[in-house]
């Protein structure tokens, strides 16, 4: 930017205004005069302020249209005649690169910021130029250099934007060298890089932004073992004598070791110094440990924001013991502010979800004293709705007022789904599916969907409907219709029915719904076999088609972190099932099952997961249980043992055609979170079914162990294949096992 010197002083000298007599712009061909002077504040007939033309001219450089600016006065007997020069940006007709070597110019078209048709400024280009580099960065060309320059101009005065590029060698890191360590060798501080020696298991990449976290984590880890004065004072690299790898040396400042003296707050009022204390992870006679202050933080922050003390502040400081010089006192010093209620909860980022669908899930309502156990609770309950991506909490300070508003921030994500396909099982052969289904039915949060599933042995429809909070009361109302044909080799079944289902959350008991369902059914048992030595051969002395009757009383306590894919919690099912008897029908029996997993986080985004399955059934109101009712085990659903065909694990002999009376099955999975929506696992099964209780042997149950995948996918839900071997049976072997739409 240029202003003439004569300009400059004559502003220097001018405290009043001058009128304006005339502007002449020139230099520029695509922007108008008006839109200049309109800018800069200046017109002809009106009085103009000196003092006022930096901010015009920092606001037409802020158009994004020039590069140099020069303005210019001559006057006379209080006359101002302005002249401004200026300098246009080119505008961009096209990009050229040279000499691109492996980069695609297709690809750095698409990656670059800037297009045909735009005014391109120095800042732009110089950004193109960092992107570019980084790009060549990627592929290990650090020796990179990007130069630019532009074409003559063309039609309308537009102008070529060429990169002259050459990405020289692909370099490596070759080695990583500290200085200054003494505590600590270099093999234990190169452990705590991503950023690696280039060797023949490890590629050597050198990730600029990926290093700078290696400094920070070098930084945190000697922070963490007792050198809280620790740094990193240089950083250096340099091409070693092959060209394709660098050697690079860090320096570092150790300081002094120091262990944790005593520890101490001040200024609580609300809570004991014993109660703060107990929080603390702070041990006397420890190596100082970042780690523990922070998590101390932690703890005494939740413990006053529990108890509404929003704008607590605590500040740990280090005190020099008189002890010894290797000791340091920390003193937790306390401001504990005042107690802030919530005024307002507003709910933003919901486009298609009613805001109260999301209110009735919050434990923080307006009023409310600030708890923040509430709002984690509020989160998770809003989070396993499986509505939303993201679920982001915001506060807004109420001026004159400790209180504050609350800002729901949430991201929404498809929920309908519609999904159709085919797979192949050895027990089933070729199957397929049909669904559609929306779990957040017009935004109110119901539950509607229909699902046709079939193959060589299942043929099933079904046709469901979920309102979760009937009348925006915690009540849940459902049902569902369905048709379902079943071919086994002994027999073939037919149901066709419908159930209505009732449930509530127990307020004394936290995270736990009570349910009652009731269906009634027609069972219609076909083509049975003909063979008087099987056991369902007695299946023929009974008239078909019959009508089952039945409930179902379930008791489910659910404090998974989410819906799909959870990390942490647990979910324990108790349900009875009542058939006959006084519920009419004629066919009587009563099973109980109980189902309990177990969420562990074990490190990063590893987790552990163990669960356990059991179930008996006997008879009911004078009547016995059908064969059919009977546990079979194997395959995937509640009754899976991965690594097995389905149906396949009975209690006559192991592996006979008749189901048991009571079943156990134990599974463990240690699973890898890649992202959200991606998780690969390692898992074993054991599980097995017996004529009763006191035929239970744990030694015989049939074990399975294997590898599997899981994917949500946006409208179809979560499919997931596992390719178990199962060790025990006729024919140990591999099985594979797909599964859509099922819990894992």
């Amino acid at each position: 930017m240029k202003i003439a010197l004569l300009f400059v002083s004559l502003l220097a000298g001018m405290a009043f205004s001058v009128s304006v007599s005339s502007v002449t712009v020139e230099g520029n061909t695509y922007v108008s005069d008006s839109l200049i002077i309109r800018t800069l504040g200046l017109s002809a007939g009106t009085a103009f302020f000196p003092s006022t033309l930096p901010q015009g001219v920092r606001d037409l450089f802020g158009l994004g249209y020039f590069t140099d600016i020069e303005v210019t006065v001559d006057s006379t007997e209080n006359q101002a005649n302005f002249l401004i020069r200026i300098s246009e940006n080119p505008i961009l007709s096209n990009i050229e690169f040279i000499n691109s070597g492996s980069l695609k110019e297709d690809d750095l078209l698409d990656t670059l910021a800037i297009f045909p048709g735009q005014t391109v400024s120095i800042n732009d280009i110089d950004q193109a130029v960092d992107l570019i580099l980084s790009l060549y960065a990627d592929k290990n060309r650090h020796l990179a250099t990007v130069t630019w320059s532009w074409s003559d101009p063309g039609p309308e005065s537009r102008r070529s934007l060429v990169f002259q590029c050459t990405e020289g060698p692909d370099v490596r890191v070759g080695e990583i060298v500290f200085s200054g360590n003494v505590s600590f060798s270099d093999g234990d501080l190169r452990d705590e890089m991503k950023t690696k020696q280039d060797s023949f298991w490890r590629s050597g990449k050198l990730k600029p932004l990926q290093f700078e976290e290696d400094l920070v984590k070098i930084i945190e880890y000697y922070h963490n073992h007792g050198y809280p004065d620790a740094l990193i004072t240089e950083t250096s690299r340099y091409l070693l004598p092959d060209d394709n790898h660098f050697h690079i040396d860090i320096s570092i400042y150790e300081g002094s070791y120091m262990v944790f003296g005593d520890v101490s707050v001040s200024g609580n009022i609300e809570l004991s110094d014993s109660l703060l204390l107990s929080m603390s992870q702070v041990e006397l006679g420890n190596s100082y440990s970042s780690k523990d202050l922070d998590k101390t933080l932690e703890f005494l922050y939740s413990a006053y924001q529990d108890r509404g003390y929003f704008y607590a502040g605590i500040s740990p400081i280090m005190e020099p013991s008189a002890e010894a010089d290797s000791v340091v006192n920390i003193l937790f010093a306390v401001q504990e502010g005042e107690r802030a209620h919530i005024r307002e909860v507003e709910i933003v980022g919901n486009t298609r979800t009613y805001d109260n669908v999301i209110r009735r899930q919050l434990t923080v309502v307006p009023g409310d004293l600030f708890r923040r156990s509430a709002l984690m609770r509020s989160l998770r309950n809003v989070f396993y709705l499986n509505y939303f991506n993201d679920v982001i909490p915001d506060f807004r300070a109420i001026e004159g007022s400790p209180d504050v508003d609350m800002i729901l921030e949430v991201d929404e994500k498809p929920t309908g789904k519609f999904g159709i396909g085919a797979n192949y099982s050895a027990t089933d052969g070729f199957s397929g599916y049909l669904e559609v289904a929306e779990t957040n039915f017009f935004g109110h949060g119901q539950n509607l969907g229909t699902t046709y599933e079939f193959s060589k042995t299942v043929q099933n429809i079904k046709l469901s409907f979920t309102e979760p909070w009937f009348r925006d009361t915690p009540l849940t109302l459902g049902g569902e219709l369905y048709h379902t044909t079943s071919n086994y080799t002994e027999y073939d079944r037919r149901r066709t029915g419908g159930s209505v289902l009732v449930g509530r959350p127990l307020p004394w008991v936290d995270f736990t719904t009570a349910s009652i369902r009731y269906t009634l059914e027609k069972v219609d048992v076909f083509d049975i076999t003909e063979d008087p030595d099987s056991y369902y051969y007695t299946l023929r002395d009974t008239d078909w088609p019959r009508w089952d009757s039945s409930i179902r009383l379930s008791f489910t306590r659910d404090s998974q972190d989410r819906r799909v894919f959870p990390g942490e919690g647990s979910k324990n099912t108790a349900s009875l099932d009542l058939t006959g008897g006084f519920l009419g029908g004629d066919i009587g029996f009563q099973k109980y099952l109980f189902d309990s997993t177990w969420h562990v986080p074990v490190w990063w985004k590893f987790f552990l997961t163990l669960r356990g399955r059991m179930g008996t059934i006997s008879g009911f109101g004078g009547e016995t249980p059908p064969a059919y009712e009977l546990f079979q085990l194997g395959g995937t659903g509640f009754y899976g043992v991965r690594g097995y065909g389905s149906r396949v694990i009975n209690a006559v002999n192991g592996f006979e055609t008749v189901g048991g009376k009571t079943m156990l099955i134990l599974s463990a999975e240690y699973r890898f979170r890649i992202i959200d929506q991606l998780q690969l696992a390692v898992f074993t099964d054991a599980g097995s079914t017996w004529e009763s209780w006191s035929d239970m042997d744990l030694s015989s149950l049939n074990r399975g162990a294997g590898l599997g995948i899981r994917v949500e996918i946006p409208m179809l839900g979560i499919m997931g294949l596992d390719y178990a071997y199962g060790f025990d049976g006729p024919e140990p072997g591999w099985e594979p096992h797909f599964q859509m739409g099922a819990s894992f």
